[in-house]
């Protein structure tokens, strides 16, 4: 038996439902609010793009960039469906270079928030600004666009319903700054969540490592191979990460294709063929590649978010990608930069600029050392084993652990030193990045201040990495990311001002041996001031020796 229905007639949808259907498709989640603000950013030829989240984007998202602005007369055009600068004619779907051009955004973001836009186009003496209910008003800006997103989904509550938690939405917004950031080197990006700093990206075009450096940690750069081939109407370049740098899961995986990040079967299977056998088995290669191809050549407007592309010869991209990867990942190790070499580096360049240790604390321990007896005599007769010495201090000979000293004496300087508030800070000559928890990142931002008064000086520059600028200026041959792991597990344990220098003062020999005559002879002076000036209940690492002793020993 048949069922009758009678349908209703045929009619237009509503702007506000249509926007609304568009929205469904193309804003997912804060993170996709994020993403096609700045990628408008992007085409409008912004060198610098600023960023402010609140509540993982579900409060406030706020993008404003030094772009070439909006025309007055186009900012209502800007709010209408399919309406868009970077399409005039069908013939221009075929070479899209911008990386959005549907027109769909910020109609749909506008009819799912609280939003304003402020402009001023370039060469123009006043700016505008534009609601949701497009009133267009004077307004105060610079050069450039600002959008502001606010109460995303406050008109869909059943939409926001199926966010995820504050942290996740949060996450998604971390990874997609980063794939931006590593597409784009040409632009700054600044980014702060709940007005806190979580990227501050400067724009380095002809340093490239540098944001790689920042964003994926210098083991990365260091255990990874620069690949940079062309062929075919193809330019494939980037970074290729060794097994070292390899992951449990495929969360270091960028891929770009004339700038837009993508993900594709065909080129993930390329991928996956050259590290077959160059990375242990149930781990995720690391890299970031960029290729650059005819956009005549490939076709981007196949998916809503345009995450996806279709290659218009799909085989011959494949064959370039496997075949680049396998060339480049076949080449003898013997080439790469090891960490090893990098260490190496680290210390000549320490070396270069290492002054007298004693000078770093101060002038105190100067002007102290200058009202001594300027007959004293200070000397070593032998080094036995790169650690012990053998050393004429006030005409007695001692004999020195020296590691020991360096470090019972870096403890009680740096007791002192806190108590007074004059520890003096060494910058790092390359100031290097240090990968942390998200727990200690938080904890280091509510702890800036005393951080600094033991002198260091460091700065969020991802949200699992700090730059570490400067250190202790006593800990000058220390393993810096180490130590300041150390320092941070001994602060977040609420130690004593006594545990914590101690926790510090361990490091003092990070780099092994330092017994050139120089340091040699400003450790004996150290331990000459010590030995007047510190009231120490323990075994001291240093002992007068009797000649008799000594005489019987080597009587043989």
């Amino acid at each position: 038996m048949s069922i009758k229905q009678n349908f209703p007639r045929i009619e237009r949808l509503p702007d506000a439902v249509a926007n609304q259907i568009a929205a469904g498709e193309v804003i997912e989640r804060p993170a996709s609010v994020v993403k096609e603000l700045i990628e408008n950013s992007i085409d409008s030829a912004a060198t610098s793009i600023h960023v402010d989240i609140e509540q993982s984007g579900k409060g406030l998202i706020r993008v404003k960039d030094n772009g070439q602005g909006i025309h007055r007369d186009d900012l209502k055009l800007a709010l209408e469906a399919h309406a868009t600068s970077k399409l005039s004619n069908l013939s221009d779907l075929s070479q899209i270079a911008s990386l959005g051009f549907r027109g769909e955004a910020i109609p749909s973001i506008a009819s799912v928030s609280r939003f304003k836009m402020i402009s001023r186009l370039a060469g123009q003496d006043e700016a505008w600004s534009i609601d949701n209910k497009l009133n267009v008003k004077p307004a105060a800006h610079e050069q450039g666009t600002t959008v502001e997103v606010n109460d995303l989904f406050f008109s869909t509550p059943g939409r926001r319903k199926f966010l995820k938690t504050d942290k996740t939405e949060f996450l998604h917004i971390q990874a997609l700054i980063r794939a931006i950031a590593l597409s784009h080197f040409s632009i700054g990006f600044f980014v702060k969540h709940n007005s806190q700093p979580l990227f501050q990206l400067a724009a380095c075009q002809d340093e490239p490592d540098r944001r790689v450096l920042n964003i994926c940690g210098r083991t990365f750069v260091n255990r990874s191979i620069r690949i940079d081939i062309a062929g075919e109407g193809l330019h494939l370049w980037g970074w290729l990460g060794l097994n070292d740098v390899s992951r449990s899961q495929s969360d270091r995986q960028y891929f770009f294709v004339n700038g837009r990040f993508i993900r594709d079967k065909h080129i993930n299977h390329a991928i996956r063929l050259a590290y077959e056998d160059h990375i242990a088995t149930g781990r995720f290669p690391s890299y970031i590649l960029h290729l650059h191809i005819e956009p005549s050549r490939i076709d981007v407007n196949v998916h809503p978010a345009k995450s996806e592309i279709r290659f218009s010869d799909t085989r011959t991209v494949h064959d370039f990608i496997y075949s680049s990867l396998l060339q480049s990942l076949n080449q003898p190790l013997a080439t790469l930069e090891t960490e090893e070499t990098y260490k190496s580096d680290i210390q000549k360049n320490y070396s270069a600029v290492n002054e007298n240790i004693s000078n770093y604390n101060g002038n105190q321990l100067q002007q102290e050392q200058e009202k001594k007896n300027t007959n004293t005599r200070l000397e070593y007769i032998s080094l036995l084993n790169d650690r012990f010495i053998i050393a004429v201090i006030e005409k007695e000979q001692y004999l020195i652990d020296i590691y020991k000293a360096r470090n019972l004496i870096a403890r009680e300087n740096l007791i002192k030193n806190y108590q007074t508030n004059t520890i003096t800070q060494r910058p790092v000559l390359v100031p290097l990045s240090c990968e942390l928890k998200q727990k200690d990142i938080d904890y280091i931002l509510k702890q800036i201040v005393q951080i600094k008064r033991w002198g260091f000086e460091v700065e969020q520059i991802t949200p699992s990495q700090v730059l570490i600028r400067s250190i202790p200026a006593r800990l000058v041959f220390a393993d810096t990311c180490k130590l300041f792991k150390s320092f941070i597990t001994a602060l977040k344990k609420n130690s004593s001002t006594s545990d914590i220098a101690e926790t510090i003062a361990k490091h003092v020999n990070d780099a092994g041996p330092v017994t050139d005559e120089e340091n040699l002879e400003t450790l004996l002076n150290e331990i000459t001031l010590f030995q007047t000036k510190t009231d120490i209940s323990h075994p001291l690492p240093w002992k007068k020796l009797d000649s008799k002793i000594l005489s019987s020993i080597l009587d043989y």
